[in-house]
């Protein structure tokens, strides 16, 4: 009668003992362990991808505005700041400053980890400008490599036709 009770008593109550709230926190550890490294990973290449389609975003656009005002556009980037201008084009939030990306703030949180030019592929140089003359054609190759973590992506722009491609 007592036992009957006692189990009555702990039905109501509704608790939980300490044991089963340790093997519940124990699952969600362990379930935590295996998700993280693999959110890492994806966070990563989330942010490798935006940047790098941010940049070539801008490249196009530096071209087909150096076609439609029949003048020369300059995108100088830098390694060093992590960031790149384009100086013909305004700020959209800032008025009066230059169109500026910092590919280290918030959504990129990635850097420029490499610049070269299509003549010396190998030597990276710490900045970089590309000037679209008003047919759209840049006045050098460029060869530059985004990334976040462990990932990186290249971007190349091809020294005649000024076209972009990623790898």
């Amino acid at each position: 009668m007592c036992r009957a009770i006692r189990q009555a008593n702990r039905a109501a109550r509704g608790g939980v003992s300490i044991l089963e709230l340790t093997v519940t926190v124990l699952i969600l550890g362990i379930i935590a362990a295996i998700a993280s490294p693999k959110y890492s990973s994806s966070l990563q290449n989330y942010r490798t991808e935006v940047a790098s389609q941010r940049i070539i975003q801008d490249i196009e656009q530096a071209r087909r505005v150096a076609r439609q005002t029949n003048s020369s556009q300059t995108i100088t980037f830098s390694t060093i700041s992590h960031s790149y201008t384009i100086d013909s084009v305004g700020s959209l939030d800032r008025v009066g400053q230059t169109y500026d990306i910092s590919l280290g703030l918030a959504p990129y949180h990635s850097q420029l980890l490499f610049l070269a030019t299509a003549e010396e592929p190998s030597v990276s140089k710490p900045t970089l400008a590309i000037v679209f003359d008003r047919f759209g054609m840049p006045n050098q190759g460029v060869c530059l490599r985004v990334g976040s973590g462990a990932v990186e992506k290249r971007i190349d722009v091809a020294p005649i036709s000024g076209r972009v491609s990623v790898q």
